[in-house]
């Protein structure tokens, strides 16, 4: 067997940048995946439930079942290093937080938060409003309606004068 003196040259590498990205968390049908289509100017009306967790768009979108089972919030933590913002969205219909009190401020990312369905007549924004800060929400929180389109265009300025 001949064995041939190889001299290994280290890897060049280069940076790469990455796409400048938010990360959506909420529970199961806080509308995050609306709320996305709605951002990106798509179809709001054909959405389904979300089985993975989605990197195809503009943000970063994952199933509601990570944010509330507990054992399954490390893979949202490792998953939020490929994002810039972590934008936490929160049901105006919904009286329960999914998430531990100032869980978010364990994240290095800014934080904001979007109430969604603010439309609805059984919407409590100001309770939403509370829960996100609770949660440990630091930024702004938006509240919109992502059928209707309310609040949508303030949330999506935000959101591209944050990509640098």
């Amino acid at each position: 067997m001949l064995i041939q003196n190889v001299t290994l040259q280290p890897m060049k590498r280069t940076p790469e940048a990455k796409p400048w990205r938010f990360m959506l968390f909420g529970g199961v049908g806080a509308g995050k995946t609306t709320l996305l289509r709605a951002l990106e100017d798509k179809d709001t009306t054909l959405v389904g439930k979300s089985q993975m967790i989605d990197y195809s768009g503009w943000g970063i979108d994952t199933p509601g079942e990570y944010s509330e089972m507990g054992h399954y919030r490390r893979v949202l933590l490792t998953t939020s290093f490929d994002a810039q913002l972590v934008v936490v969205v929160q049901d105006a219909t919904d009286e329960r937080m999914i998430f531990p009190p100032h869980y978010f401020l364990m994240f290095p990312q800014p934080t904001i938060g979007v109430v969604t369905k603010m439309d609805l007549p059984q919407a409590d924004l100001q309770h939403s409003h509370r829960l996100l800060a609770a949660a440990g929400v630091t930024g702004e929180i938006f509240s919109v309606s992502a059928l209707s389109g309310d609040g949508i265009s303030a949330l999506r300025d935000f959101l591209l004068s944050q990509n640098i």
